[in-house]
């Protein structure tokens, strides 16, 4: 009875955990669409292009309530109709929350685009 019990218990963390890691990569990516279209300087496809190739790598800890003891690490990659008109972004945000043997990893994609 008290292994389930311990069993049980951990359960409930891993799934608070996980759940803590998703909004951790939701919020990361909703951070990078930030840096990407409110950051740009000037607000053009050339100057949102480069704010994409800016993201690489960018990371975001976390110390609010909630999410402190999460880690977001961006990446954006980027690309281009064929008539070079339209700039298609894509920011991947992936999250990690706890540490061994309790933690959990979520990766969000999100899209935008451009013209």
């Amino acid at each position: 009875m008290a292994r389930t019990t311990a069993q049980s218990n951990t359960s409930v963390i891993q799934t608070a955990i996980s759940v803590q890691a998703f909004y951790a990569a939701d919020s990361g990516a909703q951070w990078g669409l930030n840096r990407l279209f409110y950051q740009a300087v000037p607000l053009t496809r050339a100057g949102v292009d480069a704010a994409c190739a800016g993201l690489a790598g960018a990371s975001v800890a976390f110390s609010a309530p909630g999410l402190s003891g999460c880690e977001t690490q961006l990446q954006c990659s980027l690309s281009n109709d064929p008539a070079n008109t339209t700039s298609y972004y894509q920011v991947t945000s992936s999250a990690v929350c706890g540490t061994a043997p309790v933690m959990a990893e979520r990766t969000v994609q999100v899209s935008s685009y451009m013209r």
